[in-house]
């Protein structure tokens, strides 16, 4: 009847460990995600990612382009 909306914060670490036959674009696309969220305040935020090594110079290039087009400021920013 009085249920409140709450945030628990527990200070968590969230690995991401990306395997060699992972979609890059997708997989890129949810560290984004996972990463950026609420500004990256979450305890669920990806703090780590660990990527095989076969695929590491490409998601690393294509993660650097996505953090470069995100958006960030005020919404209402142009």
């Amino acid at each position: 009847k009085d249920v409140k909306r709450v945030h628990l914060e527990l200070g968590g670490k969230a690995p991401v460990v990306v395997f060699d036959d992972a979609d890059i674009a997708k997989t890129v696309a949810g560290v984004s995600e996972a990463g950026f969220f609420n500004a990256g305040q979450d305890c669920t935020a990806a703090t780590r990612v660990l990527v095989h090594e076969s695929i590491h110079d490409e998601f690393v290039t294509a993660l650097a382009q996505a953090a470069a087009d995100t958006k960030t400021g005020q919404p209402d920013d142009e």
